[in-house]
């Protein structure tokens, strides 16, 4: 390829450090800040993982945020922060700024909820740690990437997981994965590892539920229990995780009542 085949980059941007004070959001086409979101980085700002704003200069001598308007108000909010570090772009009037935001927001790939756990995890972060013992001492393995095909015992459901470690605690929280490892699942998915959680911890089914007859239940009827557990959803309007509970607990041979 010859330079002509490529596009013109356009005017370099300016790197700077500017008055948090002299940067305003123009409402026009910026959305609107999100509260939780702002007081999160505020209570956890650090230099390290702030970046640059994005600014247009205006004609009135400030400079309107194209990206970075959390972190921007964050910034504003931290009484020991005076000066953001800044790329300003070369573009002119609210039309070329809200070009430049939509230029920017339009192909951003937010972090998957995978990636993060990766990378908690390569940051030795406490909790991931946490989820990573789990899983391991459950015999189950948390794929690096979503994938066309799965072995046994294989998922990506790090979503469902996080959650029933942060709400059951640890062990509870072995039982369930343990439970659908032993059903050889593949792979293990958000709504297995809810529907378990139902059945061993809720007070309509976890006297009559061991895990050892729920897995054997589950054993090879994966596929046929998750089309029953669809139509059931969908006539008594019911989460997926809680309609296969119910097509689980049908099929699942119930505890022997004492005498």
């Amino acid at each position: 390829m010859t330079e002509t085949d490529f596009r013109d980059p356009g005017e370099l941007p300016v790197i700077d450090w500017l008055d948090k004070n002299q940067i305003d959001i123009d409402p026009t086409y910026q959305r609107g800040l999100d509260r939780h979101r702002v007081n999160k980085i505020l209570h956890g700002f650090e230099w390290a993982s702030f970046g640059a704003v994005v600014v247009a200069k205006t004609d009135a001598g400030r400079y309107h945020c194209t990206d970075g308007q959390h972190r921007l108000e964050a910034a504003k909010l931290h009484p020991l922060i005076e000066l953001v570090p800044a790329i300003i772009v070369a573009v002119t009037g609210t039309k070329g700024e809200a070009a430049n935001f939509i230029a920017l927001n339009r192909d951003r790939k937010n972090i998957s909820k995978l990636d993060r756990y990766w990378a908690e995890l390569a940051a030795e972060d406490e909790d991931a740690q946490t989820i990573d013992q789990v899983v391991q001492r459950a015999g189950v393995t948390i794929m690096r990437h979503p994938g066309p095909a799965y072995a046994p015992r294989q998922t990506i459901a790090i979503s469902a997981i996080r959650a029933v470690v942060e709400g059951r605690g640890v062990i509870r929280a072995r039982e369930i994965l343990q439970v659908l490892a032993k059903a050889e699942l593949a792979p293990i998915k958000g709504e297995h590892v809810k529907a378990c959680e139902i059945l061993l911890t809720d007070e309509e089914f976890r006297h009559d539920v061991e895990g050892e007859a729920l897995a054997e239940a589950m054993f090879g009827n994966d596929e046929q229990m998750a089309i029953d557990a669809k139509a059931f959803a969908k006539t008594h309007r019911m989460a997926a995780g809680r309609a296969l509970a119910s097509v689980w607990f049908r099929k699942t041979r119930k505890k022997r009542k004492a005498a």
